[in-house]
């Protein structure tokens, strides 16, 4: 086991590492969508209703929560977790990128609707969300063979409740400024 100090900069290193694939992959959707225009798409300001449109926000959180669980629990599968933010953080890019090309004055207030919550809450649950998966899997790497000790994992249970709070109140936030823009 390591000493503490030497944990303590592992850690912040894997912060560190999280935090910059997040940063890359929202800066790819954004030079994505500014190198390949989408010109013939368009974007319908109507939205389904504000409980429909949380529906569909919380559905997909808790599929990304389970989804993390799932892929920690089978430590192999770990990098899926990653990929999966990563995929998220992308068309995050891209959507704010693309918004903000097509409904140019109207864009402005609608990405600040939609990327404050997430930037205030989603992107560091998916940040949280990387490094809890990564903890569970070396977790349960260390204790597949000891099912006594695996019965350890109820903290690391509670962490991935704790992102899936903060993802629940982002779409809550997010949805009620983007009724109110729209």
């Amino acid at each position: 086991m390591l000493p503490i100090k030497g944990r303590l900069s592992m850690d912040k290193k894997f912060v560190f590492l999280a935090s910059l694939f997040l940063i890359v992959s929202f800066s790819a959707g954004v030079f994505t969508e500014i190198a390949v225009p989408s010109e013939k798409m368009m974007i319908s300001t109507e939205l389904p209703g504000l409980a429909a449109s949380l529906a569909d926000y919380i559905k997909s959180d808790i599929i990304t929560i389970l989804a993390a669980m799932i892929f920690s629990a089978l430590f192999f599968l770990m990098p899926l977790v990653i990929l999966m933010v990563i995929g998220k953080t992308f068309s995050l890019g891209f959507t704010a990128a693309y918004i903000l090309s097509s409904l140019e004055e109207k864009g402005f207030s609608l990405v600040i609707a939609a990327l404050l919550p997430r930037g205030l809450f989603k992107l560091p649950a998916y940040i949280a969300l990387i490094i809890v998966s990564y903890e569970t899997a070396k977790f349960v790497r260390k204790n597949y063979h000891n099912p006594a000790a695996l019965k350890g994992i109820k903290p690391h249970l509670f962490h991935f409740l704790f992102c899936l709070a903060a993802l629940i109140v982002s779409s809550i936030l997010e949805t009620f400024l983007l009724q109110i823009v729209l």
